[in-house]
């Protein structure tokens, strides 16, 4: 150390120029052992990971991730970003029904060899929820569809298809308001009784 006339130490300026090249290198090794690690999920010398400040890190949500507006179905709510482990989250429907919640139990026998249908009216955006099986285990197909109230001949759209089966299960949300149900096609040469259990939205089944 120096003395000046007036009493005050100063220090050398080698001593000066190695406290400040000292608190550089101090400073840079924080940032990367830890500022970068814990802010911005930078971790070059594993230093971060080890100390656990990597898990601070949470990169901010991509504006592509908000769910995009859908129409809106009878009062129902948008897409949802809420996550579900380990699946790929469908859109959230929900909405309100006028129609009244009701339940049916149906036994359907369906000629040898022949086909017969049993439909609901539903509004657009209604639930439908059945289950049905043969009564014997014997083997039918089913066309489970929807027609339009305005459909012309052989106008409708199928929804589950399916040849050679004994039960089913199912739901739907219609997708415009008309008809909806079930066509089933007896393969063998004796009757074939059908058990239907219907339930939700719809205002009336029957056959047809």
């Amino acid at each position: 150390m120096t003395q000046p006339l007036n009493g005050a130490i100063v220090a050398p300026k080698k001593e000066l120029l190695r406290g400040v090249l000292i608190a550089t290198g101090v400073a840079g090794l924080l940032l990367v052992t830890t500022v970068l690690p814990a802010e911005y999920g930078i971790d070059p010398t594993g230093a971060g990971k080890a100390l656990g400040l990597t898990q601070l890190h949470r990169p901010a949500s991509p504006v592509a991730a908000v769910a995009p507006a859908v129409p809106d179905l009878q009062g129902a709510t948008k897409g949802s970003t809420v996550p579900a482990k380990d699946e790929v989250r469908q859109m959230t429907i929900a909405s309100a029904q006028e129609t009244a919640y009701r339940t049916d139990v149906m036994e359907i026998v369906l000629p040898p060899n022949k086909g017969l249908e049993v439909k609901t009216h539903l509004a657009k955006g209604a639930t439908l929820i059945y289950s049905w099986k043969t009564k014997n285990g014997e083997m039918v197909n089913q066309d489970f569809h929807g027609e339009p109230v305005d459909a012309g001949k052989d106008e409708f759209e199928s929804f589950i298809l399916s040849k050679g089966i004994s039960e089913s299960r199912g739901s739907l949300i219609a997708p415009f308001t008309g008809v909806h149900g079930w066509y089933w096609k007896n393969l063998s040469g004796e009757p074939v009784t059908i058990v239907l259990q219907a339930s939700g939205f719809y205002s009336d089944i029957f056959r047809k």
